[in-house]
């Protein structure tokens, strides 16, 4: 059982109202996007309810931040039902230089909130960009510069979208448990001491869960991502060493 938050439980209220109208209206139900630990509880909502009609869409199927669709019985479930659209924002930045945060920081000062639009994927020449239909023509209507640089933006098909390959880099260490706080400490190359205070600090996740806890064990698969430094997966474990120790690879993202 997860441990909700109160902003999660009041997400859980107005999930319950949805999905009374899906059931007595006999009408698709559609969220806003959800960022990955919104997802967590949600799912695990619906499966206390043996609510079983259901499918996560962001766009692509790797998508991180997803919309919720509910729908009624006898009704084909498709991912067009959760009215995704795709632009590409391109511009002359050939001088300027931007990151991930540049781009996020100017669409949201067109007035748009982040649930309004799912994955930013940064591009050569700009931004990828999935947005809610019910949003799409405000954001065309509305003039985006990124650091004073026009953005240019044209809707590509879904389906011709390709995600960019994630560079990930692979540590292979040696440990005496799968500690957090350790794994952290190898994966970011700090100091154990700073990873216990980065873990105290609320900054640590563990497949999208606030762990505060410095001795809490990882498993295999497992996402670590620490806000401002980046995100870890725990891959493949060899068993141990004959001094007992674990044998793990972190794959970085970077």
């Amino acid at each position: 059982m997860l441990t909700l938050s109160a902003e999660e439980k009041q997400f859980i209220s107005r999930l319950e109202d949805r999905l009374d109208r899906v059931e007595q209206r006999y009408q698709e139900e559609i969220t806003d996007f959800l960022e990955p630990r919104l997802q967590l509880v949600a799912e695990e909502y619906l499966r206390s309810c043996k609510f079983q009609r259901y499918l996560f869409c962001g766009g692509y199927e790797s998508a991180e931040r997803k919309r919720l669709v509910l729908f009624p019985e006898y009704t084909e479930p498709d991912c067009e039902m959760a009215g995704i659209r795709l632009f590409r924002f391109e511009g002359k930045l050939d001088y300027v230089s931007v990151n991930h945060r540049d781009f996020l920081g100017a669409i949201m000062s067109l007035g748009l909130r982040r649930e309004k639009f799912g994955d930013l994927l940064v591009c050569d020449t700009g931004f990828d960009l999935f947005v809610q239909d019910e949003i799409a023509d405000y954001l065309l209507q509305n003039e985006l510069r990124v650091k004073h640089v026009p953005m240019k933006a044209v809707e590509t098909a879904l389906d011709d979208f390709q995600p960019p390959e994630q560079n990930v880099k692979e540590l292979h260490i040696m440990v005496a448990s799968m500690r957090l706080d350790t794994l952290l400490a190898h994966g970011l190359n700090i100091s154990r001491t700073k990873a216990m205070e980065l873990i105290q600090s609320g900054r640590v996740k563990v497949n999208h869960s606030e762990i505060t806890d410095n001795d809490y064990l990882c498993r295999q698969e497992d996402l670590i991502s620490c806000r401002g430094k980046g995100r870890l997966r725990i891959g493949e474990t060899s068993g141990e060493t004959k001094k007992g120790k674990l044998k793990v690879c972190i794959l970085k993202y970077i």
